[in-house]
């Protein structure tokens, strides 16, 4: 596969991804990601250096398998937890996308990422920031995740912090 092509692959597939969040459209957003996708936002060690092991040190996000994105879905649509209540609006931007590998069936990418949130109840309106190293397999046709590791570039981070934030 030559790059132009892994890019435009790679491009498409966050660009939906962050559509689909900003939109809560929870079903399609969780059908992006195998079965056994790996999601990751690392911890920040020091000032200088992120947690490498999500086995031994603390992460502030890490799921094995998409069942722990389906699991957070479900809290959402419960409407039981009271610090999503009114859930925040969201605009996705990503950019400055490379393909650092690239197969007729896996993609490896990096891209650097920006949410614009706004919370409904406080009027209150933040920023998250940072890259994405992403891994996209296509196995029956369409592309998906296979992993998402997300740096968070943030010193300070909200006391809600989740998924559909970043």
């Amino acid at each position: 596969m030559n790059t132009p092509d892994a890019s435009a692959i790679a491009n498409e597939l966050l660009v939906r991804e962050g559509f689909l969040l900003d939109r809560r459209d929870w079903a399609a957003w969780l059908a992006l990601y195998t079965e056994d996708a790996v999601f990751w936002v690392p911890a920040w060690r020091d000032e200088h250096s992120e947690t490498d092991d999500p086995e031994t040190e603390i992460s502030l996000i890490y799921h094995t398998q998409r069942e722990g994105l389906e699991e957070r879905v479900m809290r959402l649509r419960s409407r039981t937890s009271l610090t999503t209540m009114p859930m925040p609006r969201t605009t996705h931007f990503i950019g400055n996308l490379g393909v650092t590998g690239a197969s007729a069936t896996r993609i490896d990418a990096r891209c650097s990422f920006q949410v614009q949130i706004f919370e409904p109840r406080t009027t209150v309106q933040r920023v998250h920031f940072g890259y994405y190293e992403v891994a996209l397999v296509r196995s029956t046709g369409d592309w998906q995740f296979a992993s998402k590791k997300i740096h968070l570039q943030n010193d300070s981070v909200s006391p809600v912090l989740d998924f559909y934030l970043l």
